[in-house]
């Protein structure tokens, strides 16, 4: 559910902070010998972007010679405003660069642990024209703040100076291309101060969180970007998945579910999923389906069911990082039929986790021998067929339900708690 493509601006002039960087864009500035940019744009691949746009303005060229076409698995491409635009008049550029209609945008020069998978389900699920990602900091003074009501709704923006804690934009924000198409051409134009306000009241939304954020664009924020690269908050950590079965774990146990409308969530099961999520954990399904090879149903059927689970999951606010499910028959011996690993194989080698670090949920004997033969941790869900099965099987971990699950999980790793 994450936007394809990021739009990221990285083209400020850098005055405030010109005494500590001259001779190259601010964003470049080296932590331990690594740019600032890298740390964003690691952010933005590890939630699932394919594509960033980098807006680039002054000193362009130490941007663009440095990072070149692929970042992280991300491909680059390059926006260059050959006269100072804005923030709004960057991002207006850029979307030339882009057909599509949802847009992940951030700001080069700061950085936020906070969820972004989150952040995109939540501005789909409100249907919303734009969100921005709001920071609760201690002293807002610095940045001016966000005032929103309880249905996510922005109400106004304050100016810098007023102290005290509060919500504050942290400059990452999905927005429908409209709003950047709403942005005048030809001069600058600033997205905060000019465009966002416009947009009060017609579908401009905020997600407030609580997480790390810095921006190292003044002085100041540049002396805590530094503390926090020291203390390793920059460190690109290998993000951890769940593999999940479907029939029995999340969706209602049919015989051979081949009807859409028989997709029905399990008591429990969204919730468990959303929290598993506020964890950082990624989310995949991992289904065997031989109602294909029996005749039940199609591919084609297949693939509205699965969008029918995505849909009712969009609605709790949980998304699905992929779905991968075998069609074969058990006789078939073919190496994706759990409880063989070919199916957690191809979702790892395509996400990028390492599937010894990963969980494995389900209710029947073939989740857990999948868990097993790739070194996953076990946990089987006393929901579908899990409870007549727990005697003979030996599963890491035993829980009710994917509630339970996560209450388990989070014991395990430690509450993450990023959305507020």
């Amino acid at each position: 559910m994450t936007p394809r493509t990021a739009l990221v601006l990285a083209g400020g002039l850098g005055t405030r902070i010109r005494g500590l960087v001259s001779d190259r864009s601010k964003v470049v500035a080296p932590f331990g010998g690594v740019p600032f940019l890298s740390f964003v744009l690691d952010r933005l691949a590890d939630a699932g972007c394919r594509r960033a746009v980098l807006c680039t303005g002054h000193l362009a060229e130490s941007v663009e010679s440095h990072f070149g076409a692929e970042h992280a698995g991300m491909s680059l491409a390059y926006s260059r405003e050959e006269m100072p635009l804005g923030t709004g008049g960057a991002l207006r550029r850029a979307l030339a660069s882009t057909t599509d209609e949802t847009l992940l945008c951030v700001n080069g020069d700061s950085w936020c642990d906070a969820d972004l998978r989150a952040l995109a389900v939540r501005h789909h699920a409100m249907g919303a024209a734009a969100t921005l990602l709001a920071v609760r900091v201690p002293d807002a003074a610095r940045y001016g703040r966000v005032e929103i009501d309880a249905a996510g709704n922005v109400s106004f923006f304050v100016e810098k100076g007023e102290g005290g804690a509060g919500l504050v934009n942290a400059g990452v924000y999905v927005l429908e291309a409209r709003v950047i198409r709403s942005v005048p051409e030809g001069r600058p134009v600033s997205l905060e101060r000019e465009i966002l306000p416009e947009w009060i009241g017609h579908g401009l939304k905020a997600v407030p969180v609580a997480a790390r954020f810095v921006d190292m664009g003044t002085p100041e924020g540049f002396s805590e970007a530094q503390a926090l690269w020291a203390a390793g908050a920059f460190r690109r950590l290998p993000r951890r998945f769940v593999a999940l079965d479907r029939d029995g774990t999340i969706l209602h146990e049919r015989h051979y579910l081949s009807r859409v409308e028989d997709v029905e969530l399990l008591p429990g099961a969204a919730d468990g999923l959303r929290r598993m999520r506020a964890l950082g954990l990624g989310l995949v399904v991992v289904s065997n389906q031989s109602g294909i090879a029996r005749g039940y149903l199609d591919e084609g059927r297949l693939q509205e069911i699965h969008a029918r689970l995505r849909e009712l999951l969009l609605a709790e606010d949980v998304s699905l990082d992929g779905i991968y499910a075998c069609p074969h028959l058990p006789e078939d011996d073919c190496a994706c039929r759990k409880p063989r690993g070919g199916l957690m194989t191809a979702a790892a080698a395509e996400l990028a986790f390492d599937p010894g670090e990963a969980f494995v949920i389900g209710d029947k004997a073939c989740d857990v021998g999948l868990g097993q033969a790739v070194g996953a941790r076990t946990i089987l869900v006393r929901t579908g067929y899990g409870a007549s099965e727990e005697a003979a099987l030996r599963p890491d971990h035993v829980v009710d339900d994917l509630s339970a699950a996560a209450s388990l999980l989070e014991e395990l790793l430690g509450e993450r708690g990023v959305v507020a």
